[in-house]
C-alpha cells in the first residue's frame, strides 16, 4: 500500500467515525432539528392517532439551564382537531417544569406543524397552551395554518424560524362543494380571542385581515418579520 492510498484511508476513516458519531433530532413536520453532539434527544413519547401525531421529547445535557438537567418539549403534526386537543391535555402537565439556578421558570416549547383543522380546537388547544404557560413554536420549513395560526396565539411567548408561514382565513363551512364564509355569529368569539392574545389595536387589525379570506387554501400569509410586524410574535 503506497502513501497516497493511506492517506486516503486515514481520512476516510477519520469522517466515517464523525459521522457514526453524530445523530440528529428532526422536529416533526421538518428537516431542522439539532445534533447530539451537545447532549441526548431522547423521545418519550412518538403517538399517532388518525391524521395526527405528537411527541414528547426530552433534551439532556450538562449544558440545560434546567437545574434537573434536562428540559422537555412537545412537536405536533397533522390536523388540530378532538385528537390533537385530547392528547395535548394529557401531556402538558407531563413535562417537566425547567428551574434554574436563580429559581426562574423556563417556559416549555411546544413545536407546531399542520394545516388547519377544526376551529373550536384551535381556541381549545390555544387556551391550554395559554394555562400551562408554553412557548409555541413554528420551525423552519413548517406551516401553521387556520385552526393551527388560532392555536398558535396561545403561547405565552411565540416565535417563529425566518422561513415559517403562518396562515388565517375567516370560519367557514363547506357542504364537500363550495364554502361559506356568511356566518358572521363566529365573529365576535375570534374578536375576543384574538383581543384577549394580542391586545385590542393587534387583535382588531388581525380580525380585519382574517375576514378577508374565505377559503379553505389561502388566506393572510406572514413569516417571521411580518408576523412580528404586527404583534403576532413575541420575540
Amino acid at each position: 500500500m503506497n502513501l497516497r492510498q493511506r492517506i486516503i484511508i486515514f481520512f476516510a476513516t477519520i469522517l466515517l467515525s464523525s459521522c457514526a458519531g453524530t445523530t440528529r433530532h428532526h422536529i416533526l413536520g421538518t428537516t431542522y432539528g439539532w445534533d447530539n453532539d451537545t447532549g441526548e434527544y431522547s423521545i418519550l413519547l412518538d403517538a399517532k392517532i388518525d391524521k395526527l401525531r405528537i411527541r414528547h421529547v426530552r433534551w439532556t445535557s450538562p449544558e440545560s439551564v434546567c437545574v434537573s438537567g434536562f428540559a422537555d418539549h412537545l412537536e405536533i403534526e397533522g390536523t388540530i382537531g378532538p385528537d390533537s386537543t385530547a392528547a395535548v391535555e394529557r401531556l402538558l402537565p407531563q413535562l417537566n417544569k425547567c428551574i434554574d439556578s436563580k429559581g426562574t421558570w423556563i417556559v416549555n416549547d411546544v413545536f407546531l406543524s399542520s394545516g388547519g383543522g377544526l376551529l373550536a380546537d384551535g381556541y381549545a388547544m390555544g387556551r391550554l397552551f395559554r394555562k400551562y404557560q408554553v412557548k409555541t413554536a413554528i420551525t423552519g420549513k413548517q406551516q401553521c395554518a387556520s385552526s393551527c395560526a388560532i392555536a398558535f396565539l396561545g403561547g405565552k411567548y411565540r416565535t417563529m424560524a425566518f422561513d415559517a408561514e403562518l396562515l388565517f382565513h375567516a370560519p367557514y363551512l363547506s357542504n364537500g362543494i363550495a364554502i361559506d364564509c356568511a356566518d358572521y355569529g363566529q365573529v365576535d368569539e375570534l374578536k375576543k380571542y384574538y383581543q384577549a392574545n394580542l391586545g385590542n389595536s393587534d387583535g382588531e387589525y388581525l380580525l380585519d385581515r382574517t375576514m378577508s379570506y374565505c377559503s379553505n387554501s389561502s388566506g393572510w400569509s406572514l413569516n417571521a418579520d411580518g408576523a412580528k410586524l404586527f404583534g403576532i410574535t413575541t420575540d
